[in-house]
């Protein structure tokens, strides 16, 4: 893609990253980022101030951005507008939000003068200021996508009318896109689902074994296999594990990092394995009271990096929240998983039928959870289909072959 105008062969040295500032959101596109940071690119992380530390640990440039999503997931209470609904914040917020979006990031080229850019696709109004500046940009998708959709579900509160779904949709959309004066989608119907996302290059992140849906994907998405990467602050206490010599097993409990009502699978895993010959470790990220009796083989933690923990577990008690089980499968490690909700059961589902786990019900009960840990750590076939799942998957894109994707469509006319 080119300016109009110009001529020859465009260099492809300045990417603008585009995060959405939550860390299950930006983490798993980071090893991408690496990728072109050790090619030598020039990287430019355009994100709230809360990001610059990332940027400093990553070696890429910063500048600071306003106009993104207000939210606060950290404890009981707090949440993110755009979850609300025109409802609530009235119809004209999220089209307000995209043109401040646009504004910001138009702004933002100006000065940088990017090659291409690379935006998460939940930013929509950098995807629409790259499109009207005529500069190749590459989307990536966080989340469980359900690629047999026929329309933008996690939008729907937003985009949901009278109608016929398809026309609504289309219709919502094109008065989006009209908002910051681009005109309507050339895009065909087929790739509705698709449309906040690049026409040029998606990737699909997150373990291929958690796709939901077989059709066919439209010719610019690539379904990628980085491995999992996390920021090391506050680490749950692993030292002691380095070793996997001469041990006894060695459990992870997680619940979900931002604030849900799901504390009780620390509280419950902690009495189940209390008198168990294992080790525990309880991560939690969000605040909660901890009204759990820590048991002498056990330690819990704040915010830890998991990617650091998963080397030394031989097991993972989970919700079933798709950015723990992702990396849990990339280091094949066994699960025991209790959905509560939202996308967690397709999650829990999906790793129980490739037998790398198994799914116990909500809420948790202790000998439930105690008898699946028992099974997920005893059983040498749960361990074997667990590790043929782990490391990257052969026919996905790595974060080389997708730097190389995302350079070529920078140089290309």
């Amino acid at each position: 893609m080119r300016p109009p105008g110009t001529s020859g062969v465009l260099s492809a040295d300045r990417v603008m990253w585009i995060p959405y500032a939550q860390r299950g959101s930006i983490y798993p596109v980071v090893p991408l980022v690496q990728e072109l940071r050790r090619r030598g690119k020039d990287i430019l992380l355009l994100g709230p101030g809360r990001l610059e530390p990332l940027s400093r640990t990553l070696g890429v440039g910063f500048r600071s951005y306003t106009s993104g999503i207000s939210y606060d997931w950290s404890e009981r209470g707090k949440s993110d507008e755009h979850a609300l609904g025109p409802e609530v914040l009235g119809r004209s917020w999220l089209s307000e939000r995209v043109r401040a979006e646009f504004l910001e990031v138009e702004d933002a080229m100006s000065s940088f003068d990017p090659s291409a850019i690379l935006a998460d696709s939940f930013v929509v109004g950098a995807g629409l200021a790259a499109e009207s500046r005529n500069i190749a940009w590459a989307s990536y998708v966080h989340y469980l996508f359900d690629e047999s959709a026929e329309v933008d579900a996690m939008y729907r509160n937003w985009w949901e009318s009278h109608g016929p779904e398809h026309e609504a949709y289309r219709r919502w959309w094109d008065d989006l896109r009209g908002s910051v004066g681009v005109g309507p989608e050339p895009r065909p119907p087929g790739d509705a689902s698709w449309l906040r996302m690049s026409p040029h290059l998606t990737f699909l992140l997150g373990h291929p074994l958690l796709r939901r849906g077989r059709r066919e994907l439209p010719r610019y998405v690539a379904r990628t296999s980085f491995p999992p990467w996390d920021e090391n602050e506050a680490d749950a206490d692993s030292g002691a594990w380095s070793s996997r010599t001469q041990r006894r097993p060695r459990v992870l409990v997680a619940n979900s990092s931002a604030w849900q009502d799901d504390f009780a699978l620390v509280r419950e895993t902690l009495s189940a394995l209390a008198d168990e010959n294992v080790d525990v470790v309880a991560t939690v990220a969000a605040e909660h009271d901890l009204d759990a009796d820590v048991p002498p083989n056990a330690v819990v933690s704040g915010y830890s990096s998991h990617t650091r923990l998963l080397p030394h577990v031989d097991a993972v008690v989970s919700t079933a929240g798709y950015g723990l089980v992702s990396k849990a499968l990339w280091w094949g490690c066994p699960l025991v998983l209790a959905p509560r909700g939202r996308d967690q059961h397709y999650v829990a589902d999906a790793a129980s039928r490739a037998g790398c786990g198994v799914r116990i019900p909500w809420p948790p009960d202790p000998n439930e959870l105690r008898g699946a840990v028992k099974t997920v750590t005893g059983s040498a076939l749960i361990r074997e289909r667990a590790r043929r799942l782990s490391g990257p998957i052969s026919g996905y894109a790595s974060p080389g072959r997708a730097a190389e994707m995302l350079l070529d469509l920078a140089r290309r006319p």
